[in-house]
């Protein structure tokens, strides 16, 4: 067994890992990091092919260990302890390190002096779908929002975020969403109040038996628990916040859907 770093060939073979764990990832996600962060993302490789892969990507003061995946004829052999390892150590420069484990993996990652932060809950909603608007040219704007939310500078990944998908703005909210293989996410999703993060939401959703809608957001924002269970979201699944270094101040009051599926906050 041995690590390299990620090459754009292995990317197909992550997505299939990702998708056997019923992950909500597209090419273009895992593209993104790659393209960002090319030397903070890693294949293990063994018997002649890859068999796991692990990504990071950095913000100024933060970084994210995401995508960390192994195939299931490999696991329990050391080889996603061997991957974490070496994604904490191209994140050691960084204040502060982010992630979203499952409950299972909580105490694995506490042990690497991680401790939790928020449950993160993935809400669904079916028999819907989202209307696509025009992009508008906001982009200014929604960064501002963002930085008060996170009290990050997420410029770098979010103006690559939206060239994949359509956003929704109002004064003092915004809503971003887009089509990941059968399905709708929505996210990232932001507002000062519970009012205008309700409104973006019914304005985007419209009536479909076809679709369904899923979005990831920290359980300390009891607005958006309300909204979503007025609009006929259930919890289908949680996952955990942590973070290793310095937490900053995160208005998580306000934040009513991360940017990905767990992996960039």
């Amino acid at each position: 067994m041995f690590l390299r770093q990620m090459e754009t060939e292995d990317l197909d073979i992550m997505l299939d890992m990702a998708h056997a764990e019923g992950w909500s990832s597209d090419r273009f996600e895992f593209e993104l990091y790659l393209k960002q962060n090319p030397d903070g993302c890693f294949t293990c490789i063994t018997d002649e092919k890859v068999v796991g892969g692990i990504m990071t990507f950095t913000y100024p003061n933060s970084g994210w260990i995401g995508n960390l995946v192994v195939d299931k004829k490999y696991r329990l052999k050391g080889f996603g302890k061997a991957l974490f390892r070496r994604g904490l150590r191209q994140l050691s420069s960084v204040p502060t390190i982010f992630l979203c484990a499952s409950p299972m993996a909580v105490r694995l990652y506490s042990e690497f002096g991680f401790k939790k932060v928020s449950n993160v809950n993935r809400w669904e909603r079916k028999g819907v779908t989202l209307e696509i608007p025009e992009n508008n040219n906001e982009l200014e704007y929604v960064l501002a929002v963002d930085g008060t939310c996170w009290r990050e500078d997420r410029s770098k990944m979010l103006g690559q975020v939206f060239k994949n998908r359509s956003l929704l703005t109002d004064k003092g909210a915004w809503l971003g969403f887009g089509r990941v293989d059968d399905h709708w996410t929505i996210g990232p999703w932001e507002a000062y109040d519970k009012d205008l993060a309700l409104g973006l939401l019914r304005q985007s959703m419209v009536e479909s038996n076809e679709r369904h809608i899923l979005v990831d957001v920290p359980a300390q924002n009891t607005s958006a628990w309300d909204i979503l269970t007025a609009m006929g979201f259930e919890v289908v699944g949680t996952t955990v916040l942590m973070c290793r270094g310095i937490l900053p101040d995160i208005v998580f009051n306000n934040i009513y859907g991360f940017a990905s599926m767990g992996s960039k906050g």
